[in-house]
Parts: structure tokens; C-alpha cells; sequence
């Protein structure tokens, strides 16, 4: 086993995907785009939720799709001869928040301890089955928090230098440390709309560690007013990206790309307005109904609940080849 992994990740795994260096970030939902609500942001500011972007890590090329499939496939024959060994491991993994304060208020981005503290019971929760789905081998657990004033890095965007200083500046632990830089989040250039938040994929720290991480907007912490996303179910979808996972909806119904997971049907971005669409199907002419309560869509907080097993799979090929979780 540990010759077949050296080579796997000798080979094509630490060059793999080097045109996607830049899939860190969010991109517009596109179903969301024409949304005309209001609400009232987390920690007591207003805040629009027209053009709400959730988190939008980028689809991969036809290349890099090809070169992951043929490692996951590869992974997938020497899960035979392993998965007695370690269907009952339990990875801890250490979380750092980096909370980037404008100032000392609510509106400035200043979140309680407290909402932290539940923050990891969210994860906990989720990532254990507690709230649905398949158990997962990962839970978290609180390692620091860190609290830096300074509005030049309040604001953070996907690819921005602000993100890359304050990154640089802040970030702790190697691969295994998941790392939660709570700020404002600014779009991408030439779009308008809320981001919640955006994350790295594994692959990505075999090419940059020093991006690694997960950005939240402040406003998606428990506790928070910000409608539909303020149980800390944003964290748990964004940290299923920084295990490995793609949206479910990757590819819609009919595209070349896909979440490379068998067990979650096909769908298109669930539309604005509806938080928890029971029984949508949204690609009627492939199996299954949408899957609406899968943590890595886009539906409400209260509405996700669950991983699938072939997600749990998938998880663990990305932290064993690009996080090191043996």
C-alpha cells in the first residue's frame, strides 16, 4: 500500500490540475442572479441578497477532469485491500480562525468566541451523521482564534491581493490545518452580489500552501440575522471543499464534468427564493431527485443535513494524496 500511494503521488498527483491553480474562489450561481429579496444581514447589518452567491468553487478543465478520474479510479482499486483498515479511523483536524476585523463592532465583523465554539459543534455535528447521511472519518476541533484589526483586510476577494497578504501573514499549520479567515467578502470583478464563502481544494496545496483555507463571510456564523444561511451550515459546506468535495450540481444534467460521486443524482443550481424545493428534480431525464439536503448544494442552512457514501469516498482520496491523512 504505501509503495502504491508513493508512486500515485509521485507521478501525476503533484503536477495534477496545474492549469486549475486558480480554483480557490467563487463564481456567480447563475440561478440566483435574478433574486430580488432583501433580509437583514448577520451581527445587525443590512444587507442585500440580490445576485446571492453562495459558494461557487469552479468547475475543472476536460484535462484536469481527465487526470483526477484516472487517480480517483486508481484509488479506488487499492480501496479494496483497505477498507477494513480504515473504515474506522477518525482524523482531528485543527481549526485556526483568523477573524479580520473593519473594527471592534458587530457590523465591523467582530464575532463572538461563542459563535466559534458552536461553529465546531456545527461541524461536529454534521461531519459525524448526527444531523443525517453517512458518518465521515473528520472532525474538528478548535485550536486557535485570532483577531486582527484591520480594514485594509476586512475585505477579501477571491484572488485578491488582500486575500494573498493577509493569507500570508496569518496562516498557521500545514495541510492538515484547516485554516477559516472570517472577513467580508468582496465578488469578482465585474459581478454584484453577497458571497458567503469560498474555499481551496487539496490539490491546491501540493501547488500553493500558502493560500490554503477557507474565507467566511462573517455574516454566515451561528447566530448571525442573515437569513437562511446562519446555523454554520456555510462552513460545513465549504469545508467539504477543502476536503475534496465539488457541488453536486457540477456539470447540471447533461455536462462532461460531474462531482465524480455515483450517489448524488444530477441537478441544476436550485433557484432563488426556494431554500428547502422538496422533490424537485431538476434533471428529469436522469435517476434520482435532486439532492437538496446534500451539504454541497445550494439550498438553505436547515435544508442541508447529509454526505453520501460515495462523498465519504471522495473525501478520502483527496486527504490521503494532497493532505497526507493516512
Amino acid at each position: 500500500m504505501r509503495t502504491r500511494k508513493s508512486s500515485i503521488c509521485r507521478g501525476t498527483a503533484f503536477a495534477l490540475l496545474l492549469t486549475a491553480a486558480t480554483l480557490i474562489g467563487c463564481v456567480k450561481e447563475e440561478d440566483q442572479a435574478s433574486s430580488s429579496r432583501r433580509t437583514s444581514s448577520g451581527n445587525g447589518s443590512s444587507l442585500s441578497q440580490d445576485n446571492l452567491l453562495l459558494c461557487d468553487t469552479r468547475d475543472l478543465d476536460q484535462d484536469s477532469t481527465n487526470q483526477l478520474s484516472s487517480l480517483f479510479s486508481d484509488f479506488n482499486k487499492m480501496a479494496v485491500n483497505r477498507a477494513a483498515s480504515t473504515s474506522a479511523k477518525v482524523y482531528t483536524i485543527p481549526v485556526s480562525f483568523h477573524i479580520i476585523q473593519k473594527d471592534s463592532t458587530l457590523t465591523g465583523g467582530d464575532v463572538s468566541d461563542d459563535a466559534l465554539i458552536e461553529q465546531i459543534d456545527v461541524l461536529n455535528r454534521a461531519y459525524s451523521g448526527e444531523t443525517g447521511g453517512t458518518i465521515t472519518p473528520y472532525r474538528f476541533q478548535l485550536a486557535s482564534i485570532n483577531r486582527v484589526s484591520n480594514p485594509a483586510w476586512h475585505t477579501l476577494g477571491p484572488g485578491s491581493s488582500q486575500e494573498a497578504d493577509a493569507k500570508k501573514a496569518l496562516r498557521v499549520g500545514g495541510a492538515t490545518t484547516l485554516n477559516v479567515f472570517v472577513s467580508d467578502i468582496a465578488p469578482p470583478e465585474g459581478q454584484k452580489g453577497t458571497i458567503l464563502g469560498y474555499s481551496t481544494f487539496p490539490f491546491v496545496y501540493q501547488l500553493q500552501p500558502e493560500v490554503d483555507g477557507i474565507v467566511l463571510n462573517y455574516r454566515a456564523v451561528p447566530g448571525s440575522n442573515f437569513a437562511n444561511f446562519n446555523t454554520g451550515h456555510v462552513l460545513v459546506h465549504e469545508a467539504g471543499h477543502w476536503l475534496g468535495l465539488l457541488h453536486t450540481f457540477t456539470g447540471a444534467c447533461d455536462g462532461v464534468f460531474t462531482d465524480f460521486v455515483s450517489d448524488t443524482p444530477r441537478e441544476k443550481p436550485p433557484t432563488p427564493g426556494n431554500y428547502c424545493p422538496i422533490g424537485r428534480d431538476s434533471c428529469p431525464e436522469t435517476p434520482g431527485v435532486d439532492p437538496i439536503h446534500n451539504h454541497m448544494t445550494y439550498t438553505g442552512d436547515n435544508c442541508r443535513t447529509e454526505f453520501t457514501p460515495g462523498q465519504v469516498n471522495f473525501m478520502r482520496f483527496n486527504t490521503l494524496l494532497f493532505r497526507g491523512m493516512n
